[in-house]
């Protein structure tokens, strides 16, 4: 008897017994002793419930996937439809605001100088590839009465001349390019000088000012402003002077003009078709 208590049985027993007398505490403590049994089943089955709720929940869904396959496209689609219509909607009412802002430049502008004569408000459709100097494309052509060589401007100031033309668009040479050779004047000092550009400084978004006598005074910060010419009306902004240095001749000097449009970003202009002195020569 004495080696069955020490025995490997005994301990089993024991261990059994410790379970059972937890049960019975537990179920005592939660719910008396009616309760057992019906533990002893929750918990064994517990398991096997969830899995089977799963399992149908994953038939259910099954099945209606395939039994409204072609509800749910419909409805995705007309969705959709919705969807990209109200984008469509928001894109055109952005557009007139867009259009609606460029009119009102475009008058105030005229009041200004009444003998100018302006397209259609145009907007930037691309960038010219391959151009160091940040041209771009405008969707506005010959139908809209834009001819080569106009100016093309902000409410801002000036920004190129068309240098490609067709019906339905045009091509427009910045002021950052060396095709840009308009006489230029600073407003204070007015000392004059033309645009001369290279392309190290229009890398910078920058102008350049050339043929500037040495004791012309000119001082940073200086606005500078366009002369009247066969290609371009006067007294339009250019920018402001950031820079002066000595030419290489020493009899000089060069300015480096910060455009007042930065054209390497602007989306939207327009063109004077016409304005006192165009294509005149003396």
């Amino acid at each position: 008897m004495r080696d069955f208590f020490k025995g490997f049985k005994f301990k089993i027993i024991i261990c059994i017994f410790a379970v059972v007398l937890g049960v019975v505490i537990y179920a005592a403590v939660s719910g008396g002793f009616s309760t057992i049994p019906e533990t002893v089943i929750s918990t064994i089955t517990k398991p096997f419930v969830v899995a089977s709720n799963a399992v149908s929940q994953w038939v259910e869904d099954t099945i209606d996937k395939f039994t409204n396959a072609d509800r749910y496209k419909t409805e995705n689609e007309e969705l959709r439809n919705k969807l990209n219509e109200q984008y469509k909607q928001i894109i055109d009412l952005e557009n007139v605001k867009n259009e609606n802002d460029q009119l009102k430049q475009i008058l105030k502008i005229k009041e200004e100088n009444e003998d100018f004569e302006f397209s259609p408000p145009c907007n930037v459709i691309a960038r010219n590839t391959n151009d160091a100097y940040a041209g771009f494309t405008i969707d506005r052509g010959s139908d809209d009465g834009i001819s080569l060589y106009d100016p093309v401007m902000t409410s801002n100031g000036l920004i190129g001349m068309v240098c490609e033309i067709a019906p339905n668009y045009a091509k427009v040479a910045t002021i950052l390019s060396n095709e840009i050779n308009v006489g230029v004047m600073t407003f204070d000092s007015k000392v004059t000088g033309i645009l001369d550009n290279d392309i190290k400084n229009a890398n910078e978004g920058n102008c350049l000012m050339s043929y500037i006598t040495k004791d012309s005074g000119i001082k940073d910060g200086e606005i500078v402003k366009s002369v009247a010419g066969v290609v371009f009306p006067g007294n339009l902004l250019i920018g402001t002077v950031s820079k002066v240095y000595d030419d290489e001749n020493g009899l000089s000097v060069h300015a480096v003009i910060k455009p007042a449009v930065d054209v390497r970003t602007v989306t939207d202009c327009v063109v004077i078709t016409s304005f006192k002195g165009q294509g005149v020569v003396d």
